[in-house]
């Protein structure tokens, strides 16, 4: 393995096209014929990944225009700019990345190891199954065995842009939003919630209609509803962090005292009960309370360790966290 091939060089290379890592004479070292390109299609279009098995790393790529939140007609023809770098302690057909690693970490690191190498970013900090620090240029992100003893991945993202809001639709207040679960969305009084009679005679057909409205890319929600034809009833409503699903993000108050900025052990410290259902994999997790006035269903990320996703549901409206 070439020495020379560290961590700290090549996230040096952040924000830099596959042309210009061309001229860094990067595809050389690493001996790779492989080049990041724009997906045709798939839900990840904006993305795509080079995986070097041989040295343990894999670098991974966005579309320039997308990253930058620019305007949506825009996405996809930009460069594919280099975003992420993964490292890997070795696994299957994948090698272990032999090079110096970021803030002197090392494979060997446990959990508490690994902290202190990082202890300058200490309150940037959240943790759940990994911990995930702000550094300058990049978060980075440490995955640990399952006995926490040691590192099996280190991953270095930079992160993208906020998106703003397609059109100008100022949201209803949390209160009013949680009050209104059972309600009709037919009826006047719902629609006068809505800041600036923002609540408008299509919305409510698309309540009816297609049992959703998706307002995520102008304020960050979707309402979920059940009609019969002619009354669609609120069953639930999503507060969508900023990015998630494509959308500009939920700007207001969370329900439960929560905060999208929360790390899942903050979130669990917070509700301070036990949930109905909760579960992790690799990159996300989910819990299920069920609260006085609501069911509560909260999805976060285990890679940035902050929240995605909080939805709240009628009381008896929540069957399975799998139909939701």
């Amino acid at each position: 393995m070439n020495a020379a091939l560290n961590s700290e060089r090549l996230l040096s290379y952040l924000g830099l096209s596959s042309e210009m890592l061309e001229d860094k004479l990067l595809w050389s070292e690493l001996n790779t014929l492989d080049r990041p390109r724009h997906p045709e299609s798939g839900e990840i279009s904006y993305y795509d990944w080079v995986l070097v098995r041989r040295k343990g790393l894999e670098l991974g790529f966005v579309d320039s225009e997308y990253n930058a939140g620019a305007a949506r007609f825009r996405w996809g023809h930009g460069h594919m700019t280099l975003a992420q770098l993964y490292l890997y302690s070795g696994h299957a057909d994948v090698q272990r990345f032999h090079g110096a690693m970021p803030f002197g970490l090392r494979w060997e690191d446990g959990r508490t190891q690994a902290r202190a190498h990082l202890s300058e970013f200490e309150s940037s900090r959240h943790s759940h199954l990994t911990d995930a620090w702000d550094v300058p240029g990049y978060r980075l992100t440490v995955v640990y065995s399952d006995d926490g003893t040691s590192i099996v991945r280190v991953v270095c993202r930079r992160l993208p842009d906020p998106l703003d809001p397609t059109t100008a639709m100022p949201p209803p207040p949390l209160q009013d939003l949680l009050q209104a679960l059972g309600e009709s969305v037919a009826n006047p009084s719902f629609a006068s919630i809505w800041p600036l009679g923002s609540w408008s005679r299509q919305h409510t057909a698309e309540a009816r209609d297609e049992g959703e409205v998706d307002l995520n890319p102008a304020c960050g929600l979707t309402l979920k509803t059940e009609s019969d034809g002619i009354d669609p009833v609120l069953r639930s409503v999503t507060f969508h962090r900023n990015r998630d699903q494509e959308g500009s993000g939920w700007r207001g108050e969370l329900p439960a005292g929560l905060a999208f900025e929360d790390s899942p052990e903050q979130l669990f410290h917070k509700l301070n009960i036990a949930p109905l259902q909760q579960a992790d994999t690799a990159l996300t997790g989910y819990g299920v309370w069920d609260l006085p006035d609501f069911t509560l269903h909260v999805l976060y990320s285990n890679v940035d360790n902050r929240l995605i996703r909080v939805k709240v549901l009628a009381p008896g409206t929540w069957r399975s966290v799998r139909d939701e």
